[in-house]
C-alpha cells in the first residue's frame, strides 16, 4: 500500500525571506518547494535534523551549497518555514517552538529566545510599566498567547518594545496584542478578530489544525502547481493567498441577504470584495451554472481598471471569466445601448450642459434671488438624488442639510429653471448620469430576466449616490422581491468619500440591518502614517452610508515606521530639491523606484512635478486614466490624487499642499452657502486623507507656497490634536524666515527646524532659544555652522 503523500504548506515568513534572496537563489528555492509538493521522498531533498533545536520536528533542506529552507515535518503536513544563508537559517530554526493552541486550534510559531532574553525580578522604579499589566495572565491566554510567552509578553513595556518582538510573536497572538495595547478589552479584542473557540480540533491532530481560519492566516495550504508558480515566480502579494480570520470569514459566509463592509483605509476591505469575488465564481463553477455571472462594480473607471488587474493575478482563468469587472457609468452604457436607448448621457463637465443652465437661469432666476451655483447643487443634491420629476414632488420633499431654506413661494421659481433645463436636455436628447440611472433600472423592473448576475459586488460604495444604489438593487438577484441570499456583497467607507455624493442604503431598497460589519486593523499603513491622516478629518462627521454615523474608534495599524515629512518651502525649486532629497533616503531604505508615488492635486502641477524630476535625471511613469498600474516597469509614479484611490505604494509624496489649491480657491469661492462650502473643504479633506493612505511605510507632505489650512499653522504646524495624536514633524526651509515667521517657530515647543542652504543641522525652538539636538551627519569644523542662515537671525543658540 502506497503511503500517503503529505500535505504541503508555506508559511508567510518563508516567502518574505525567499524574496530577500538573490534572484539566482530564488529560482532554486521555488524549485525545491514545487520538488516538496509533488514528490517530497524525490531524490536530491536532502532532510536533516537541526543539531540543538529545541523542536525536533524541525529539518532543514539543501537549495545550494550555500543556502537551507527550515521545513517542519509533523502529522502528516509539511510546512516551508524559512529561508536562508546555512549558518542563519539553523539558527533561526534552534530557537522557534510550533505547537496547537488549546483554545483556538491555531497553529503558533513561538520564538523561545525572547523569553531568555526578558529581564528576571522587578523592573527599576524609572523603567516605564508592563504595556500589558492590566491584564491577567488568563486574559492573554484568552486571546492566544501561549503560556511559553508569557514572561516575554509582560517584560513588554512600549509599543516600540512589542513591534521589536514581533518576530518572535505568533501572528494571530500579535493582531491580539495590538488590539490590547490599542485599549480594546478581551472581549472586544475576540470580537474584532473572530476569535472561536475550537474544542473539536485536538491539538495533537496538527493537519486538521493548519486548516483553521487562524492557520491560514498564517499558512497556505498548495492544492494546485499552476497557482504555486506564479506566487513563487511574481512580485510578493500577500493579500493573494493569506487573508486574516476576520476577513476570511466576511468572504467565506454565506449571508441571508445583502451584506455591508466598512472599516478604514488599508484594512483590507478591496481585498475581501476581490476575494468574495472569486469566491461566488468558483461557486458557480461548482454549481455547474454555465450563464451565471459574477458583477464586480465600482464608481470609477480608474479603480475598475485596477481592480480587473489584480483579480487577473488572484483569479484561474475559469474563474476570471466568470466576472465582469466595470465601473458603474460604463455598465450603464452599454447596458442603455443594447436596449436601444438613443439618449447621449453627458459624463464630467460637458460645455452643453452648462449652455442649458445659462439659457434656463437666463429666462427664469435672474429674479429669484439665488446664484446658478446654489440652484445646480440643489438640483443634484434634491431634486436628483429623490428622484424628483414634478413640482408636487419638489414641494414636498425635505431639504435635510441644505444651508438655505427656501419657502414655497421660491420652491415654484426655482422649479420654472428647473423645468426648462430638464426641457432643454429632451430637445437635444441628453441625459445626466441620475436619468441613465434611472431608465436602466425601469427596463429592469419591466424585463427581470434579462441579467445573467447571479452576484453583484460593490467596491468604495462611499462615492454612489442614491440613484446608483437603487439601480444596484434592480441589478441584484431577486427572492420573493427582495435581494436573494449572497447576491449583494457591499464595501466603503465614508471617511473616504471624495466625489460628494451620500445616500441611505436602506431608503434605496438595500437592507443590511443585521448583516453589517467593521474592519479595524490597518494592515497597509504604518501607525504613524495613519495617525497623520485620521487627523486630517478629525470632526468630520460621516455616515455609515446608511442612517447612522461612523467612526473610526478602534482603527489601528499592526506596525510602526517613520514620521511622516512636512516640509514647507518657499518656491517650487526649494519643494523639488527637498522631494529629490526624500526620494533618494527612500531609496537608501531599499524602497524602488516603482514603489514611490509622487500625488499632486491637478494633472498641470502632476506634470509641473514629472518635467522637475524628468529633467533632473529620474525615470517618471504617469499614471494612466483607466489602465492598471504596470509594477513592472522601473521609475517613478506620477499622478493626481484623485487618480490615487484604490493604490498603494511603499512611499506617497503629496506636493503642492498649498493655500488655494487644496482646497482649490474658486471651487471654495464658487460654494453658495456656508453647507456647501463645509461641503467642499470636507471633501479635500477627504481626498487629502486618501492620498496619505496610500502610503505603507514612508510619507512625504509639500508645500511649494504658504500651506494649506489642512495642514495647519503655516510654520511649526506639528501640534498635539484630540486623543493624544501627534502631528509629525515639520521641516521648514527657513532660508527666506523673517522675525515673524522665527517667532511663530519659537512658539512651537520642540519643532525641528531644518536650514536648506546650510549644513545638514537639526535644530529645536525651545524657551525662546535654539538649541542643536543632534546631527545626522559628522560636522567636520564648527566654522561650516557659519553657513546657517538661521543663526544669524536666532541670536542666541547653543
Amino acid at each position: 500500500m502506497t503511503a500517503r503523500k503529505p500535505d504541503v504548506h508555506i508559511m508567510i515568513d518563508a516567502l518574505l525571506s525567499q524574496n530577500r534572496l538573490p534572484r539566482a537563489v530564488q529560482d532554486k528555492a521555488a524549485k525545491l518547494i514545487l520538488k516538496l509538493k509533488n514528490d517530497p521522498g524525490a531524490n536530491g531533498i536532502n532532510f536533516e535534523s537541526i543539531e540543538g533545536a529545541r523542536d525536533r520536528h524541525m529539518k532543514s533542506a539543501r537549495i545550494d551549497q550555500g543556502h537551507r529552507a527550515i521545513v517542519y515535518d509533523r502529522g502528516g503536513a509539511l510546512i516551508v518555514l524559512w529561508m536562508d544563508k546555512h549558518d542563519d537559517a539553523y539558527r533561526w530554526a534552534r530557537d522557534r517552538i510550533i505547537g496547537v493552541n488549546p483554545l483556538t486550534a491555531s497553529v503558533q510559531v513561538t520564538d523561545m529566545s525572547l523569553v531568555e532574553a526578558s529581564p528576571a525580578g522587578p523592573a527599576p522604579e524609572t523603567v516605564e510599566n508592563p504595556r500589558f499589566a492590566d491584564y491577567s495572565d488568563a486574559n492573554l491566554i484568552a486571546v492566544g498567547v501561549p503560556e511559553a510567552l508569557l514572561p516575554a509578553i509582560r517584560a513588554i513595556r512600549t509599543d516600540e518594545e512589542l513591534e521589536a518582538n514581533k518576530p518572535g510573536i505568533p501572528a494571530d497572538a500579535y493582531d491580539a496584542l495590538i488590539c490590547l495595547a490599542a485599549g480594546y478589552s478581551v472581549e472586544e479584542t475576540l470580537e474584532e478578530l473572530e476569535r472561536t473557540m475550537a474544542s473539536n480540533i485536538s491539538t495533537d491532530d496538527f493537519a486538521a489544525a493548519l486548516k483553521t481560519p487562524e492557520s491560514q492566516r498564517s499558512f497556505w495550504f498548495i492544492e494546485d502547481d499552476q497557482e504555486l508558480q506564479k506566487v513563487l515566480e511574481e512580485p510578493l502579494e500577500f493579500w493573494r493567498i493569506f487573508l486574516h480570520p476576520s476577513q476570511r470569514k466576511l468572504v467565506n459566509w454565506q449571508w441571508n441577504g445583502p451584506v455591508l463592509v466598512r472599516g478604514g483605509a488599508g484594512t483590507g476591505k478591496t481585498v475581501v470584495a476581490m476575494h468574495r469575488a472569486r469566491y461566488s465564481a468558483s461557486r458557480l463553477i461548482t454549481a455547474k451554472d454555465a450563464l451565471g455571472k459574477v458583477l464586480f462594480t465600482t464608481f470609477t473607471s480608474n479603480l475598475a481598471a485596477d481592480v480587473k488587474a489584480n483579480l487577473i493575478n488572484l483569479c484561474s482563468q475559469e474563474e476570471i471569466d466568470r466576472i465582469e469587472v466595470m465601473h458603474l457609468d460604463g455598465w450603464v452604457t452599454d447596458f442603455l445601448r443594447r436596449q436601444g436607448y438613443q439618449r447621449e448621457i453627458l459624463y464630467g463637465d460637458d460645455p452643453r450642459q452648462t449652455d442649458a443652465w445659462d439659457a434656463a437661469f437666463r429666462a427664469h432666476g435672474k429674479d429669484i434671488g439665488l446664484s446658478l451655483e446654489f440652484l445646480r447643487d440643489e438640483w443634484r443634491q434634491v431634486v436628483q438624488a429623490n428622484g424628483i420629476s414634478d413640482m408636487s414632488g419638489y414641494l414636498r420633499v425635505q431639504r435635510t442639510g441644505r444651508g438655505t431654506s427656501i419657502d414655497r413661494k421660491t420652491k415654484e421659481k426655482v422649479w420654472a429653471v428647473f423645468a426648462a433645463y430638464r426641457a432643454r436636455l429632451d430637445e437635444e436628447e441628453l441625459s445626466e448620469p441620475e436619468d441613465a440611472y434611472r431608465h436602466a433600472r425601469e427596463i429592469l423592473q419591466a424585463k427581470p430576466a434579462l441579467l445573467p448576475y447571479r452576484a453583484i459586488v460593490v467596491d468604495e460604495a462611499q462615492d454612489l449616490g442614491p440613484e446608483a444604489f437603487r439601480l444596484i438593487a434592480g441589478i441584484a438577484p431577486k427572492a420573493d422581491g427582495t435581494a436573494a441570499p449572497d447576491s449583494l456583497f457591499i464595501v466603503g467607507d465614508a471617511h473616504q468619500r471624495i466625489y460628494g455624493r451620500r445616500a441611505s442604503m436602506s431608503k434605496c431598497g438595500i437592507n443590511v440591518r443585521g448583516r453589517s460589519r467593521k474592519l479595524r486593523i490597518c494592515y497597509r499603513t504604518s501607525d504613524e502614517i495613519r495617525r497623520f491622516a485620521e487627523a486630517i478629518i478629525q470632526g468630520v462627521t460621516v455616515d455609515d452610508l446608511d442612517d447612522s454615523t461612523d467612526d473610526l474608534k478602534g482603527y489601528r495599524s499592526l506596525f510602526h515606521g517613520p514620521r511622516p515629512d512636512i516640509v514647507i518651502t518657499s518656491s517650487p525649486e526649494a519643494e523639488i530639491s527637498a522631494l529629490v532629497e526624500w526620494i533618494e533616503r527612500c531609496k537608501a531604505d531599499g524602497i524602488e523606484e516603482s514603489e514611490i508615488c509622487v500625488l499632486a492635486r491637478t494633472n498641470d502641477l502632476v506634470k509641473a512635478a514629472a518635467d522637475g524630476l524628468k529633467a533632473l535625471g529620474f525615470k517618471v511613469n504617469l499614471l494612466a486614466r483607466k489602465k492598471a498600474d504596470d509594477r513592472a516597469k522601473s521609475g517613478l509614479r506620477l499622478g493626481t490624487m484623485h487618480r490615487a484611490k484604490g493604490l498603494e505604494f511603499a512611499a506617497i509624496a503629496i506636493v503642492d499642499i498649498n493655500d488655494g489649491v487644496v482646497p482649490p480657491r474658486w471651487l471654495v469661492d464658487a460654494a453658495p452657502d456656508a453647507a456647501i462650502r463645509r461641503q467642499v473643504i470636507e471633501a479635500e479633506k477627504a481626498l487629502l486623507h486618501v492620498s496619505a493612505t496610500r502610503a505603507k511605510k514612508r510619507l512625504f507632505v509639500a508645500t511649494s507656497d504658504r500651506p494649506s489650512d489642512l495642514l495647519g499653522s503655516p510654520v511649526g504646524g506639528a501640534r498635539a490634536r484630540a486623543g493624544g495624536c501627534m502631528m509629525p514633524d515639520v521641516f521648514t526651509d527657513l532660508s527666506m524666515a523673517d522675525s515673524a515667521s522665527l517667532q511663530r517657530a519659537r512658539r512651537e515647543k520642540g519643532i525641528p527646524i531644518r536650514c536648506s542652504n546650510g549644513p545638514r543641522i537639526w535644530f529645536v525652538f525651545s524657551d525662546n532659544e535654539l538649541h542643536l539636538r543632534h546631527a545626522p551627519l559628522m560636522i567636520e569644523a564648527p566654522s561650516k555652522l557659519a553657513g546657517c542662515p538661521i543663526l544669524a537671525k536666532a541670536g542666541n543658540a547653543s
